[in-house]
Order: structure tokens, then sequence, then C-alpha cells
């Protein structure tokens, strides 16, 4: 499985291994949303929650192409 918040040209990964990356990351936002909600965050929390956000923004990407090249 590739490196967490490494960037990918050509990702070789099934879409189904994308999409449960996408899902795991956007459960841990919300558990992280919940927390700077309700407890507020420390410096490094937050540097954390930055990562995964561009991390689900890469992996959104990631999913879109594998789509469309299911598609075409």
């Amino acid at each position: 499985m590739p490196t967490r918040g490494a960037a990918f040209v050509m990702d070789s990964r099934t879409i189904e291994q994308i999409r449960e990356e996408l899902d795991r990351l956007n459960l841990e936002q919300v558990a992280s949303l919940k927390k700077a909600t309700f407890g507020g965050l420390s410096a490094s929390e937050l540097l954390e929650e930055e990562t995964r956000l561009k991390r689900i923004r890469e992996v959104s990407a990631d999913y879109l192409a594998a789509l469309k090249r299911r598609i075409l």
C-alpha cells in the first residue's frame, strides 16, 4: 500500500482500494471535527488535520481518475 501523504501520477491501486482509503480518511476527519468542536485541537492535531485534508483531496482525485479510466 502506498505511504500516507504520497502523491501519485499513476495510481496502480484498484478503485475499491482507493475508495477504502478515502472512507478511512473521511472517518478520521469526522472524528477530528467532533474533537475540535467539543474539546479543541492541539497544534500537532491541527497539523495532522491539515495533512489529512490534503490527502483527502489527493485520494479523491485518484478515485475520480480511476472511475474515468473504468468508463473509457
